[in-house]
């Protein structure tokens, strides 16, 4: 009777962690410049198993994410374009992953709603489009669908902000108004110069510029972990700033998995602790104890 009792309790644990697992994955295999077919292998792999048991926000999230990518995971992308219309519309719209053959196909089997959306595509082959025309898909006026605008939301989250078309200028470290702590930890790691990113680190956490170099510098990343746990970031920013900062083996998943683990075991509670004990202590001593500590608690 105990048993049964818990199992919806393990059931969601188990679920929460497979979402996190896969939107981490995601993240990671779209911060690669040019992914190789290992690691698209892997992120196939690792992902399809995954889609039966997250939420619609996580397999909306990963066809956001993957929809303009000429490498994301062929397997992945069918089966999310397979998917109902809000899910599968960014990709429907957009994937070169997808041939004539698969859109000829997913028409057929999901009719209306897939059509409209692939009638979307740029540079539509003139064939498909006498189909969808066959099939009245281009009577109504074409609306915006809400999946589309969850995909340009999306990306604007997981890249840089565009350049000034007036002028290219380098990074820029000003806002409109108060940016947060993520943000200005995003803006200083994209742009690849390490002081930048350890003074936003010290900024934001409240600590001197040498303990911020040596948070984020230390061969060993519990002290990283803390820091970003301390700003309550997600998973997936957590992720993304330690990727363009002390870059892991991105296409190893289990990598991944074990910084989740290792993310999700640090509380808040526990982080604010450690920071707190950390502005207090000398640098070298918060150097040499701060795995320790953690370990302890």
């Amino acid at each position: 009777m105990h048993r049964s009792a818990s199992l919806p309790f393990n059931s969601h644990r188990a679920a929460g962690r497979s979402e996190r697992l896969l939107r981490a994955s995601v993240t990671a295999f779209c911060s690669l410049t040019r992914p190789t077919r290992r690691e698209i292998v892997q992120l196939d792999d690792l992902a399809v198993p995954l889609l039966s048991g997250v939420s619609e926000e996580a397999l909306r999230f990963v066809a956001a994410a993957l929809c303009e990518s000429p490498y994301a995971p062929p397997v992945l992308v069918r089966r999310l374009a397979d998917r109902p219309i809000e899910i599968a519309a960014p990709l429907l719209m957009s994937s070169p992953v997808l041939t004539n053959i698969d859109l000829v196909a997913l028409i057929g089997r999901h009719g209306l709603p897939h059509a409209r959306a692939i009638s979307m595509r740029a540079e539509l082959d003139e064939r498909i489009l006498r189909l969808i025309r066959s099939l009245g898909a281009l009577d109504a006026e074409a609306t915006p669908d809400k999946a589309e605008e969850t995909r340009a939301r999306l990306l604007t989250m997981m890249r840089p902000a565009a350049p000034d078309k007036a002028a290219a200028s380098p990074v820029s470290l000003r806002w409109d108004g108060e940016p947060g702590a993520y943000r200005k930890l995003r803006s200083t790691a994209l742009a690849g110069v390490s002081a930048l990113f350890h003074t936003a680190l010290a900024d934001v956490l409240g600590i001197d510029l040498a303990r911020a170099e040596a948070i984020t510098d230390d061969q060993d990343i519990a002290g990283f972990i803390v820091a970003l746990r301390s700003l309550s970031l997600s998973d997936e920013q957590a992720l993304l700033l330690v990727q363009c900062v002390r870059p892991m083996r991105s296409g190893d998943t289990r990598a991944i998995a074990a910084f989740l683990d290792a993310y999700a075991a640090v509380t808040p509670d526990t982080a604010a602790r450690l920071m707190g004990e950390w502005r207090n202590a000398p640098l070298a001593a918060n150097r040499s104890s701060q795995t320790g500590k953690l370990k302890a608690s």
